[in-house]
């Protein structure tokens, strides 16, 4: 509404003597305001449904309508309209009960002089529109709470949940009727609930608002069902009459994480083999050696070569190649531990890292896989494949300044059993560096 344009105004009193007396106190103000009398309800209601209003002065008593039900007739006929109801009675609990019903102000006939009237006028239009504002931002919020792709939780200072979104549901598996009102630690896996309310007392005394909780190294919540899921979560924090309020914003990365899952294992993989690749494995075998020197404990590496590798590729081809390549890398890792970890380094060349493992016992690993190998030929559709493989046994040192010296000592053993006649294990030694 433009300031400048007077304001109009509906009297629906059907009293002529109480009508003049309004007509009379806002005369002074009439280059400001236009005044519409009617005298019912029905003519009050046909005359809104043509016109545009402002606001409306009220009689409680109309001869085709009475009491507060007064009110909502006018608001059907006009929701956005300010309403001031116009009464003999001076009453507080008469006035808090206009308001509950939907006005904005009330004015005591008789008792409401030109200047009263004209300011709880403009102040009830004023209030309305503040009203309707705080209504379109509540309806909004609503629409944004309830179309989110993200759960929307609000909890209250005892974690009690008094909002539960439509995200929120699909995501736990719960109706909202089943979980308002319920700690929100029923989301939780148990055996992590005292720690999330741990987290949520710290947050409450901390000075920041809001909190980005994705950065922790896993949040697991639990659906309706029982399963359990990786979140990534923000809250917040808002202090109101009745309390503090947290909002939690959570989303379910049980996707990205597969799909980060993936990549970790496409970058760590070796694709044809499914063993570690040549990176991956270098890393892992330096933290052991690092391991080795902080804590003293042996770890063993063995270096293997498939032997004549290249007369399977031309005799049989290398489709049944590759088909070796992957028996090899599966015998391998039936017969280690889950603590040993297998990479190829290139080609038909693969190592093992024993950890816990000393030189000895490296050794005898080393010929039992030696030994299985040799006895597990392999169906590559064109015929069987029988293959021997050549291993070289070195153990990590303290000393060592790069797990690359290992290998080397355990790549120099290999080679010295390939010249050996292969289908055999050797030992690197100080010896065998030479």
């Amino acid at each position: 509404m433009n300031r400048a344009s007077p304001l109009s105004i509906l009297l629906v009193e059907d009293d002529p003597a109480d009508a003049r007396l309004v007509d009379l106190e806002l005369r002074p103000y009439w280059e400001r305001c236009r005044l519409r009398r009617c005298a019912s309800m029905a003519e009050a209601q046909a005359w809104l449904k043509e016109n545009a209003c402002d606001v409306v002065l009220l009689d409680l008593s109309l001869p085709d309508s009475f009491g507060f039900d007064t009110i909502r007739k006018i608001h059907e006929a006009a929701p956005d309209i300010a309403v001031i109801v116009l009464t003999g009675f001076d009453d507080e609990d008469f006035a808090m009960r206009a308001v509950e019903a939907g006005t904005q102000d009330y004015l005591v006939k008789g008792n409401a002089d030109g200047a009263l009237m004209w300011r709880s006028i403009q102040h009830a239009v004023a209030r309305k529109r503040m009203e309707e504002e705080l209504r379109l931002a509540k309806q909004r919020l609503q629409a944004i709470i309830d179309l989110a792709h993200d759960a929307i939780i609000v909890m209250d200072e005892d974690s009690r949940m008094t909002l539960f979104n439509p995200a929120a549901e699909r995501t736990f598996g719960y109706r909202a009727e089943e979980v308002l009102g319920r700690p929100v630690e029923m989301l939780m896996p148990e055996r992590l609930r005292g720690m999330h309310a741990d987290m949520v007392r710290g947050f409450g005394q901390a000075s920041d608002p809001a909190r980005m909780m994705g950065n922790r190294p896993e949040l697991l919540a639990r659906r309706s069902d029982g399963t359990e899921f990786p979140a990534e979560v923000a809250i917040s924090k808002v202090d109101h009459p009745g309390g503090r309020l947290f909002t939690a914003v959570l989303r379910d990365i049980s996707e990205r994480k597969r799909t980060e899952e993936e990549l970790r294992r496409l970058a760590t993989t070796d694709p044809l083999t499914g063993v570690a690749n040549r990176r991956h494995f270098l890393e892992a075998a330096a933290v052991e050696l690092q391991r080795l020197r902080r804590y003293h404990r042996p770890a063993a590496l063995l270096m293997l070569d498939i032997d004549f590798f290249k007369v399977i590729n031309d005799g049989l081809g290398h489709a049944a190649g590759d088909l070796v390549l992957v028996a090899f890398a599966l015998i391998c890792r039936d017969s280690l531990r889950s603590a040993d970890l297998i990479g190829r380094l290139g080609g038909e060349e693969f190592a093992v890292l024993l950890p816990e493992t000393e030189m000895q016992g490296g050794v005898e690993v080393a010929e039992r896989l030696r030994q299985r190998l040799a006895d597990s030929p392999v169906d590559v559709g064109s015929g069987v494949a029988r293959f021997t493989v050549s291993i070289g046994v070195a153990e990590c040192r303290p000393t060592d300044e790069s797990i690359e010296a290992t290998l080397m000592r355990a790549d120099r053993a290999l080679y010295d059993a390939k010249r050996s006649g292969r289908n055999r294990v050797r030992v690197g030694t100080e010896e065998a560096t030479g």
